[in-house]
């Protein structure tokens, strides 16, 4: 199973392939900050330190959430909406 860890306190969970990256900060007990939960408002980006090829491809909602926060698809993501889709770790921090 993945191993996420959440920067900069190295909090780590081992979760499920399939879990969202906000249930697993949670997991790793972090109080990840999000607002609408479904890919809208972008509270919950997050800067993805490694593993982006273990999550799922971001949809066209999450692209244009990103854009408006002027943030890098390849190095950013929204934790309320992105699974991850493979057997690998995954390092965020929280902006």
């Amino acid at each position: 199973m993945p191993k996420v860890t959440i920067l900069p306190g190295n909090q780590t969970a081992i979760v499920p392939v399939g879990s969202l990256l906000l249930d697993a900060g949670e997991e790793a007990g972090v109080d990840m900050e999000a607002g609408c939960f479904n890919c809208s408002c972008g509270t919950c980006v997050a800067r993805i330190v490694e593993g982006m090829e273990n999550l799922e491809a971001p949809s066209d909602q999450e692209l244009d959430v990103l854009d408006q926060w002027n943030k890098d698809p390849e190095k950013f993501r929204l934790t309320c909406c992105v699974h991850i889709v493979k057997d690998g770790d995954v390092t965020m921090t929280q902006h």
